[in-house]
């Protein structure tokens, strides 16, 4: 899926299993997914519905914050999912975002990182890219 008014080398996926993110393809080459917003439904014997990635994440002490249980697998995709999403398209999906793209000489190793156009003056990309396309 590409956004309106965004450069196409960004794009988001949601699959069939829940894995959503965003990202970058350059050249005809893939770069890096700069965000994730992914969800693993699991229904509780309660009827409850919560991420299976942040239980294990919080049972297994790579997360401080207990995970949310919500009334229906729907809320559980727009909360835990949608809105993040949401919020994160908003803060970074603008006029005042570049994509910053840097390689390891000769390619294999790439990324990519979205900033603010300052945040973008420091450090050493190979491409810097505004997201708005030109009208």
């Amino acid at each position: 899926m590409n956004f309106l008014g965004i450069i196409p080398e960004i794009s988001g996926n949601i699959s069939q299993w829940g894995d959503f993110g965003i990202s970058v393809m350059f050249q005809g080459i893939f770069w890096d997914i700069v965000a994730e917003f992914d969800v693993s439904p699991y229904r509780t014997r309660q009827g409850e519905y919560c991420c299976s990635l942040c239980v294990d994440a919080y049972e297994n002490g790579y997360a401080e914050e207990k995970p949310i249980y919500y009334s229906s697998r729907k809320e559980l995709w727009i909360q835990h999912c949608y809105e993040p999403f949401l919020k994160w398209a908003n803060d970074n999906l603008n006029s005042s975002h570049c994509l910053c793209l840097q390689e390891i000489e000769g390619g294999g190793i790439t990324w990519a990182k979205i900033k603010t156009l300052e945040e973008a003056k420091v450090g050493s990309w190979k491409f810097i890219i505004p997201l708005v396309k030109d009208k």
